[in-house]
C-alpha cells in the first residue's frame, strides 16, 4: 500500500501505523519534496508535475497488485497518481480516501496566501499541531511546506460532473472521522469519481483520525484486501 500523508506532513507520520499493520501488508509512505530529509528541496505547489513524478516512481517499484491510501490533501494527490497509473493499466486495485472532500468540492481556502498566524489558526481548528508546541525553527521549516501543500490541494479542484477520463475504474473506499469538522463533505460525494463502486466508513476521531485511531483504519484496509470484488460499507 502506498500511503500519502496530509498537508505539511511527511512519511514518518505513518510510523504510528506499524504496530497495527496487518500481516502481509507492505506499507510504503510517499515522501515529497520540502519535508523531513528532503527539507532542502522546494515543496511543489502544483499537482501535475508531482503526480507525474510519483506515478513514474511507483510504476518502477511495484509489480504486484497494490492500493493507494491518502489522507486529506494526500487523498487528492493520491487520486491524481491513481488516475495516471490506471491509464497505464497498472495493477492498482483500490483507492482509499480518508478525511478528504471529493475533487469537485475542493474550495479555494485562500490559505496558500495567508499570513503565518492565519495558517496556524486554520491548522489548529482542524486539530493539527498547535503553534505553542512548535519551535521558531520548526515553524520556519513547516509553514512554507504547508503553504505549498495548500496551493497543491487547490490545484486538485475538478469540475462536476467528471469526464470519463477523470474517473477511476477501480473501487473507492472513503473513511471519515466522526468528529471531523469537514466530515459532511466526505462519503458518497466520491461516488462520482469512479465507475467501480464506493463504500463509506466512519470511525472515531477528528480530522487526523488515521493517526489518532490507526487500528480502526487498518482494520478497514485489511477487510478490503480480504474481499473479492467491490467494496462493502461498514
Amino acid at each position: 500500500m502506498f500511503a500519502f500523508p496530509p498537508s505539511g506532513s511527511g512519511p514518518s507520520l505513518f510510523r504510528r501505523w506499524l504496530p497495527f499493520r496487518p500481516s502481509g501488508l507492505e506499507l510504503v509512505a510517499i515522501h515529497t519534496p520540502g519535508r523531513e530529509s528532503r527539507y532542502t528541496e522546494p515543496a511543489v505547489s502544483s499537482v501535475e508535475p508531482l503526480a507525474d513524478e510519483i506515478a513514474a516512481a511507483i510504476d518502477e517499484y511495484a509489480e504486484r497488485p497494490y492500493v493507494i491510501f491518502g489522507h486529506s490533501a494526500g487523498a487528492l494527490l493520491g487520486r491524481e497518481v491513481a488516475l495516471r497509473l490506471r491509464r497505464r493499466s497498472r495493477p492498482l486495485s483500490l483507492f482509499i480516501a480518508a478525511g478528504s472532500a471529493a475533487p469537485h468540492l475542493v474550495f479555494d481556502s485562500g490559505l496558500a496566501e495567508a499570513d503565518d498566524e492565519t495558517l496556524l489558526d486554520a491548522l489548529r481548528d482542524f486539530g493539527g499541531t498547535p503553534a505553542d508546541v512548535l519551535s521558531a525553527e520548526a515553524i520556519e521549516l513547516f509553514l512554507p511546506c504547508l503553504r505549498a501543500d495548500m496551493a497543491l490541494a487547490d490545484s486538485c479542484r475538478r469540475a462536476e460532473p467528471p469526464t470519463a477520463a477523470d474517473r477511476l475504474d477501480i473501487p473507492i473506499i472513503t473513511i471519515a472521522g466522526v468528529d471531523d469538522p469537514a466530515a459532511e463533505f466526505h462519503g458518497d460525494t466520491w461516488a462520482l469519481w469512479t465507475d467501480a463502486g464506493t463504500a463509506e466508513h466512519v470511525v472515531p476521531g477528528g480530522h487526523f483520525f488515521p493517526f489518532e485511531n490507526p487500528a480502526a483504519v487498518l482494520e478497514i484496509v485489511a477487510g478490503a484486501g480480504s474481499r473479492p470484488g467491490g467494496p462493502t460499507a461498514g
